[in-house]
């Protein structure tokens, strides 16, 4: 499933045109918003909360998280800020069944990304997921299967790839001007 830079930023800037958009079946006009589930509330999942309730287009229509006490804390907390109480889900499974989120952003920890994400796809949700969405190739392989077998979004955060100092450190180890050549890398 190959797609290109170039490619992908002109389907994203086509999509950013669109003045209707699918998703779950329904259609959405310019001035509908998306209902979002934030799953994994405690760590990650705040600075998601915090970015879906600014963002224009979205609304939080739901939390979820495994911990009873996190999950009270953190819709008091959604509803002070957006003025609406989220709907609450200790159960992932239960959250994919609600007709009104159109999307999740999968927060949880580590070990959830994978299976969240494709159940969320089988659901008719779009997703974005953290990182990592996996521990090894064959589950990026069920996540893709996933996506296209039901025609689903899955967007993967990978944050570091796209910030100035990264770009600037990569480029100045591949010129060989930090270290000299590079002969070796390890990723733990």
């Amino acid at each position: 499933m190959g797609i290109s830079r170039r490619e992908f930023m002109g389907t994203t800037a086509a999509a950013a045109m669109a003045t209707t958009v699918v998703t779950g079946g329904r259609v959405f006009g310019a001035n509908e918003k998306l209902g979002i589930c934030v799953m994994g509330v405690n760590g990650r999942g705040r600075s998601h909360l915090e970015g879906f309730s600014k963002a224009d287009g979205s609304e939080i229509v739901a939390i979820c998280d495994a911990d009873d006490r996190v999950l009270a804390r953190t819709a008091r907390v959604v509803e002070k800020n957006t003025g609406k109480a989220p709907k609450t889900y200790t159960d992932i499974r239960e959250a994919l069944q609600d007709p009104a989120i159109d999307a999740v952003s999968i927060a949880t920890p580590n070990h959830w990304h994978t299976l969240a994400t494709i159940w969320a796809c089988e659901a008719g949700k779009d997703v974005y997921v953290e990182k990592p969405a996996t521990h090894n190739i064959f589950e990026g392989q069920q996540i893709q299967a996933a996506a296209k077998k039901y025609d689903r979004i899955v967007q993967h955060g990978t944050q570091r790839r796209s910030e100035t100092d990264w770009i600037r450190d990569i480029k100045l180890l591949q010129d060989g001007t930090i270290i000299g050549p590079l002969y070796m890398a390890r990723g733990l």
